[in-house]
């Protein structure tokens, strides 16, 4: 049993800033000289990637270098960034390992790369295709994909054959991936070539988020119930401490933490989006008062322009500080920390993320909450795969403490927002009812009721305009059945895992769950990501 509660594993050393991390790429020739001098000039490009990072006062600068570990170039620059205190190394190979491997000829030089790549974050083997020129071409590309800064060692010569350095540099200037060039016949020439230059952006959003403040009685609170809960949910399961407590000790204070933030931002922007309709009904509530009862006293309609004004100043700071963008996102990594936790207990590994073709307005793989999620999954607790004596339990807990999890939360957002639409789609059209009865009763000409029926059919469309536009804007319908959608995948998910018999079933059901919450989440973020702050004109 995994007593958290009385334990208290979860130390406060988990709820650390999450470091900025920036990919630096590698690329150049396998046969060098002057190894010392261009060591140096290595060492000046890494200052200059420092240089191009700006001042981050919360954030942490995480260095990672993407290589394939080929001879030469790619292990210098290697080993110099793995000098850098925290330094991450990922691997992308282009062919299988062992096939790779005959590409050296030496016993050094593979004794060298073992080495090397034992060290590694994370291996990627790119699928298999063509020739082998091709396979460095397409690793070559890859790299500068994925990177935020090229470092080349390069003589400036044309390149030997496919893939060759020249091949690659050019790839990056036509991409704009900022480029540092150390050119190899010339010491101490290194030339930087920024292109479109560092998301700076995307880093400052990071910082924003490690700056946030949380009320620490809540913090503690919503930490100690999901600990309870992960602790009942193996209770049948049984799940070795360690295992489980390593993954939890990592993740669940992040989770926590920006699940706190995306609740706050959400009720503040519902809030300034109520308040801002709500004040628009006020302001034609008050030009009806002034024009029907009191036409002479005009100096009445100057709270109708406050109310106006104080609109647009709700919607100002709403855009100004951001709060419906912090929302969207605090939620987006918040459900990829909930997410990792059960892939890292599984120790299946998450892919780059990147949106579908039909959901590519979600995000793009270089917004900073993508980058800040990696920059903690590179980082995890490494776990060994779970033999066949774990496979019943993990399975257990997972099917629990996930899935199950997630259809009661589907279920009863579901029922929760089909409420609320029904509730404001009746208040719409009682509104909308009255205004026609009012109408009516104002054609019929009653006489001493017809100053306040002529207020009313000015004020009541107003209110149900106003009625409609929050529930247009909160698309209760859509999330409700978007949640019914959900509930079925994730039941019919659910019964595979229960229902498989190996490990292997299990892993690979097991990433299918993970890509189906994450398309929901995709999904989620197009559709609430352009319901942003508006003057109600």
């Amino acid at each position: 049993m995994v007593n958290i509660r009385h334990s208290g594993p979860l130390s406060d050393s988990s709820a650390q800033a999450i470091p900025a991390r920036i990919v630096i790429g590698v690329t150049g020739h396998r046969k060098l000289d002057n190894i010392p001098s261009l060591t140096n000039d290595i060492q000046a490009a890494l200052e200059k990637v420092r240089q191009m990072v700006p001042p981050l006062p919360h954030t942490p600068l995480l260095l990672t270098i993407l290589s394939p570990l080929a001879e030469g170039t790619d292990r210098l620059v290697v080993r110099e960034v793995l000098k850098f205190p925290k330094a991450v190394l990922e691997v992308v190979l282009p062919l299988e390992q062992d096939i790779y491997m005959q590409d050296f000829e030496t016993t050094e030089s593979k004794t060298e790369f073992e080495e090397l790549i034992s060290q590694a974050n994370s291996i990627k083997i790119l699928p298999s295709k063509g020739q082998r020129n091709q396979a460095y071409e397409r690793v070559g590309r890859y790299i500068i994909d994925q990177c935020d800064v090229l470092i080349a060692l390069w003589d400036g010569e044309q390149a030997a054959g496919r893939g060759g350095t020249q091949e690659i540099v050019q790839y990056a200037r036509d991409t704009k991936c900022p480029l540092i060039w150390i050119q190899t016949k010339k010491p101490k020439q290194v030339t930087l070539e920024l292109g479109r230059g560092l998301n700076t952006k995307s880093l400052h959003n990071l910082d924003v988020y490690n700056s946030e403040a949380l009320n620490t009685v809540r913090y503690k609170k919503q930490l100690k119930k999901l600990g309870e809960f992960f602790e009942d949910a193996n209770d049948s399961a049984k799940l070795p401490f360690d295992r489980l407590h390593s993954t939890l000790e990592y993740f669940l204070h992040r989770y926590v933490r920006t699940d706190i933030l995306a609740l706050r931002y959400q009720h503040l922007h519902y809030r300034a989006e109520t308040l801002v309709y709500t004040l628009a009904s006020g302001a034609v509530i008050i030009a009806a008062l002034q024009t029907i009862f009191m036409p002479q006293r005009r100096i009445i309609l100057i709270f109708e322009v406050v109310l106006m004004l104080a609109i647009l100043a709700i919607v100002g700071v709403n855009r100004w500080q951001r709060w419906h963008n912090k929302w969207i996102d605090y939620r987006f990594l918040a459900e990829r920390f909930r997410s990792a936790l059960f892939m890292a207990l599984a120790n299946i590994d998450i892919e780059t993320l990147r949106p579908p073709r039909h959901l590519s307005l979600a995000y793009s793989p270089k917004d900073w909450m993508v980058t800040a999620f990696f920059s903690v999954w590179n980082q995890r607790p490494r776990l060994e795969r779970a033999d066949s004596s774990l496979f019943e339990r993990l399975r257990s807990f997972v099917g629990e403490a996930w899935i199950q999890d997630q259809i009661r939360y589907h279920d009863s957002t579901r029922k929760r927002h089909y409420k609320r639409y029904s509730r404001m789609t009746v208040a719409s059209y009682t509104m909308f009812g009255l205004t026609i009865c009012v109408t009516l009763l104002l054609i019929i000409n009653l006489g001493r009721l017809e100053t306040f029926l002529a207020f009313a059919a000015t004020v009541f469309p107003a209110i149900a305009a106003s009625i409609t536009a929050i529930r247009t804007q909160r698309d209760y319908l859509r999330n409700s059945m978007r949640s019914a959608e959900m509930l079925g995948h994730l039941e019919e998910i659910r019964g595979k895992i229960i229902a498989a018999q190996d490990s292997s079933s299990f892993y690979y059901l097991l990433k299918e769950a993970e890509e189906i919450m994450l398309h929901e989440n995709e999904d989620w973020r197009v559709v609430v990501r352009f319901h942003k702050p508006e003057v109600p004109v």
